[in-house]
């Protein structure tokens, strides 16, 4: 695990140094199992985990992080480059589509659910301004994050080389096959494609050979041709997949499984603790 990710003193999320040196910044990316509740902090809304478990989970995240329940705020998340910008403290009467938010407003936390996905932070210190983007194969394939960088610019007038990005846990390239139709996809959309796929040989009785996708490689392109510089461009290296003693994986899982947050949020000096 990259030395910058630390784990929480409750032992239920990892944040990141460069982060938390910002003290009005809030975020994490949650982690699998509670030690305290002794049980899996699943944080999505399925079938893993009763509905009345997985939202004493998320009060459980925010408290953790925040010192105090404040609002959890979610997008229906449909694989998109949809971005949704988050205005007050008002919760929606219904999830708006989408898998980007940003936000300047204080006391919330934006959170994206994750199970191999990557969830993506960023933070703007100058303007004040933080995202959270759901980082999955078809929303990069679409330039998510390049415009979720332009709506901040456009909304709050954000400069990119100001900016820094947290890509937390998700699947790595060891674990992340794919077929034939998504490296095409990624070659048609990018020219130095062939740099986000690894080949390898099956060890099985085919013996073929296939392709897996590094979901961090486009990632940080995208983040760096917004205009992000590579020094504030910091990923984890630990696969979900390979690693479901510390994360829930989808793959790994074949589809029964739980879902992590990444979060982040602006601190609210009138409530959330310094």
């Amino acid at each position: 695990m990259n030395d910058k990710f630390l784990i929480s003193t409750a032992h239920n999320f990892l944040y990141h140094q460069q982060l938390a040196s910002f003290k009005w910044v809030l975020h994490g990316f949650s982690l699998r199992f509670d030690p305290e509740l002794k049980r899996d902090l699943n944080l999505g809304l399925n079938d893993y985990q009763p509905a009345e478990i997985v939202l004493e989970n998320r009060k459980r995240l925010t408290r953790s992080i925040a010192g105090m329940e404040i609002p959890l705020v979610t997008v229906r998340q449909i694989h998109s480059d949809r971005i949704v910008a988050i205005r007050s403290k008002k919760p929606f009467v219904t999830a708006p589509e989408g898998d980007a938010m940003i936000t300047a407003q204080t006391g919330i936390l934006l959170a994206i659910q994750t199970a191999d996905c990557l969830p993506v932070l960023i933070v703007d210190p100058t303007r004040k301004v933080v995202a959270a983007i759901h980082g999955g194969w078809r929303g990069i394939l679409k330039n998510i994050l390049v415009k979720a960088v332009d709506q901040m610019q456009k909304d709050y007038s954000t400069v990119p080389a100001n900016c820094l990005a947290v890509i937390g846990p998700g699947i790595g390239p060891c674990c992340y096959e794919v077929g034939e139709e998504v490296v095409r996809a990624f070659s048609k959309e990018f020219t130095c494609a062939d740099s986000f796929f690894r080949s390898f040989i099956r060890n099985d009785l085919s013996s073929r050979p296939t392709r897996a996708l590094d979901l961090v490689a486009p990632s940080k392109h995208q983040l760096l041709e917004s205009g992000l510089l590579p020094q504030n461009v910091f990923s984890i290296e630990s696969c979900t997949s390979c690693r479901t003693d510390l994360f829930f994986s989808h793959r790994a899982e074949a589809g029964k499984t739980g879902r992590m947050m990444g979060v982040i949020g602006i601190r609210d000096n009138q409530g959330a603790v310094n």
